[in-house]
């Protein structure tokens, strides 16, 4: 104990370094390191300094060593640092072409005891690129300091996740863009230094989805061109099946700011919502827009948004474990003296009267030849074993169950943008809820699944399909009712009344019973009189 006492008095007076104690029965061997690190590490030797382009030199130094750690190394350009790394080598970049640098470079420990500096190694940055000559001569098929060549290309698509990976035959700067059309409108990847090794990961994509990807190449020299263009499709996870939409999603102005609320559905594996804004319309996939909100609560304050646009169009996205996504809810909100409608679809009237009878209309004037509409007996209504189409009149779903709105790709054609079914509550016909239908993961139909709203009434459905001018092109209405519907149907009972209607429900059952007990007694007496033998 008493040597106990001394070790924790000497690692408390001998500075921060550690003490060590090994526990052997009642015997204590200690090991105390006193006092502080004030040794630097020594001093790196600065290898090269290498131009590779008219605004990046490259350095390289021998690695220090110390009593204890070295943790990392300063970059000194010009007498000024402008890095700090753990590695042995650096890439300045953002130079200026034609221009002479000095570099040094400085060791450190964890103690911040720093080396001297290394010896000093200047370079100069390549030269700009001549004019090209006039007739341009055509471009040898090798590499050259005048055009980039890809010698490998890999691209590994994931669920949600790709990687391009490729290898110039000379340093060049690369730079991908990519999207789900040639304009490649998802977004871009700049490269910030030339290099032969080149290494892309391009995330938060959408399971089997195809993309479209453009890799230009670019020169020490700043001539660049297109090195590859193709496309790749991202892997399905199973199970396949999209989750439900957020429920009762609506959007509300106070003052500049939107207050957003949902409901998640009650299903199992659901990983996060993703809310997304437009001011040119609802965000049709999870990259198509801003994201303002992910996570698994079940409201957001957009703030200040109405200064800026209006009106203001979302969509919340439901994502599952897998990566697999809901189709979208949709709702919008206009900055108007600062109380906006929570609608859903642009052109909804919120009116209480609700449609007593399927009806369907086609904007004739907004009908190209290229357009193809289906027919209200085509849009399908799923739930269960339950199937209706929007034909229909006499819709009746559970309430407490989800189901499925079903357009088949091969019925929907033309210069159209978006299809949207908005359901009214029961409970408040002023209110509307409204749902992205999506194409599926085998491309033969648009879908989108609703998630139970858990009241009963009478409500309506209403599916509109947009151009792209967001003009409505076609609608369709129907009535439909929520109701609770038992899962079984109620088992029979036999009253007296019905036995005494109907004797043979008695006499046959009874008949059975006497038969089979007669036939268990003789058994048993047949058994015994074998036993009394033996």
């Amino acid at each position: 104990m008493r040597l106990f006492v001394i070790a924790v008095l000497l690692s408390i007076f001998a500075g921060p370094q550690l003490t060590f104690a090994q526990v052997a029965s009642d015997t204590f061997n200690i090991r105390v390191y006193g006092g502080t690190d004030t040794t630097p590490p020594s001093t790196p030797t600065l290898l090269s300094a290498t131009p590779v382009a008219t605004t990046q030199i490259d350095l390289a130094w021998s690695s220090s060593t110390d009593n204890f750690v070295v943790a990392g190394y300063v970059v000194y350009r010009d007498l000024v640092p402008v890095a700090t790394t753990s590695l042995t080598s650096y890439s300045d970049t953002g130079l200026i072409a034609s221009t002479t640098y000095d570099y040094m470079v400085q060791a450190f420990d964890t103690s911040l005891n720093y080396s001297s500096t290394s010896n000093e190694l200047s370079a100069t940055t390549l030269e700009p690129p001549p004019p090209p000559p006039t007739p341009v001569i055509p471009e040898p098929p090798e590499a050259t300091i005048a055009r980039v060549v890809v010698d490998e290309l890999m691209v590994v698509p994931g669920v949600s996740t790709t990687s391009i990976e490729l290898v110039t035959a000379r340093p060049a700067r690369i730079e991908l863009r990519w999207g789900r059309t040639a304009s490649y409108e998802l977004g871009y990847v700049v490269g910030g230094a030339y290099t032969v090794d080149h290494a892309i990961l391009l995330t938060d994509l959408e399971p089997g989805t195809t993309y479209e990807y453009e890799i230009i190449g670019f020169t020490p020299y700043g001539s660049q061109s297109v090195l590859r263009t193709g496309s790749f499709t991202t892997l399905w996870h199973f199970p396949i099946d999209p989750p439900a939409n957020v429920n009762r999603f609506s959007a509300l102005a106070v003052g500049d700011d939107v207050r957003l609320s949902w409901v998640m559905p009650e299903t199992k594996n659901l990983s996060y919502v993703r809310v997304v804004r437009s001011h040119l319309g609802f965000p049709l996939h999870p990259q198509d827009g801003a994201i303002v909100y992910q996570g698994l609560q079940e409201a957001f304050v957009d703030e200040f948004i109405l200064s800026q646009y209006s009106p203001v169009y979302y969509t919340a996205f439901m994502y599952d474990v897998q990566g697999n996504v809901s189709s979208g809810a949709v709702a919008y909100v206009y900055a108007v003296g600062g109380a906006g409608y929570a609608g859903a679809v642009p052109g909804g009237s919120g009116a209480s009267l609700l449609v007593q009878e399927a009806t369907t209309s086609i904007m004739q004037e907004r009908v190209t030849v290229d357009m193809h509409m289906p027919d209200a007996s085509e849009i399908a209504i799923t739930q269960g074993v339950r199937v209706f189409t929007m034909a229909d009149d006499d819709m009746l779903l559970h309430s407490q169950s989800p189901f499925t709105i079903t357009i088949p790709v091969a019925t929907v054609a033309g210069n159209l943008k978006s299809i949207i079914a908005t359901i009214t509550d029961p409970t408040d016909h002023r209110q509307t809820y409204a749902y992205l239908l999506r194409i599926n993961h085998d491309r033969t139909a648009y879908e989108a699944i609703v998630t139970p709203l858990n009241v009963v009434g009478e409500s309506q459905i209403k599916v509109e399909i947009y151009d792209y001018e967001a003009f409505v092109v076609a609608r369709y209405q129907a009535p439909l009712t929520f109701a609770f519907i038992p899962d079984h149907e109620p088992v029979s009972v036999l009253f007296p009344d019905t036995l005494i209607a109907k004797p043979y429900l008695l006499v046959v059952p009874l008949a059975i019973t006497t038969a089979f007990l007669g036939w268990l007694g003789w058994l048993l007496f047949f058994r015994r009189r074998t036993e009394d033998k033996g």
